[in-house]
């Protein structure tokens, strides 16, 4: 019953705590490092480890981060307008609200025609 559970756990648990190196109460800046033989290397290491680097072309990024930033902020309030609309043809109404509402989108670049997509469109 019980007593087996008790002996059980005791088998567990070790017998002493092991103390810790005596390197390991020494604050970070006394105790040499091992990463690297020669110190002038690890300064150098952690210098290059520290500067900015430039960001990641969209081209380089990883696929759920590069939909997140160029994809979704603009399909997701589309999606949303097609869902209130309902158009007979929402893939074509979706997609000239994509053309429309490209932020990519030169200054001097327009959609076919402003406002909404027209009637023919959403039959």
């Amino acid at each position: 019953g019980s007593s087996l559970i008790g002996s059980s756990l005791s088998l567990l648990l070790p017998l002493s705590i092991p103390e810790l190196p005596a390197t390991a109460a020494m604050p970070l800046e006394a105790q040499e490092s091992q990463a690297y033989a020669n110190i002038r290397e690890g300064v150098a290491a952690e210098k290059l480890a520290m500067e900015e680097r430039p960001g990641l072309d969209m081209h380089d990024l990883p696929l759920r981060q590069y939909l997140d930033e160029y994809v979704v902020p603009t399909l997701l309030p589309g999606l949303n307008a097609v869902a209130e609309e309902r158009p007979d043809n929402p893939v074509e109404w979706l997609a000239y609200y994509l053309l429309k509402n490209n932020p990519k989108r030169s200054p001097g670049q327009k959609a076919s025609s402003e406002g909404q997509p027209s009637e023919a469109t959403k039959t």
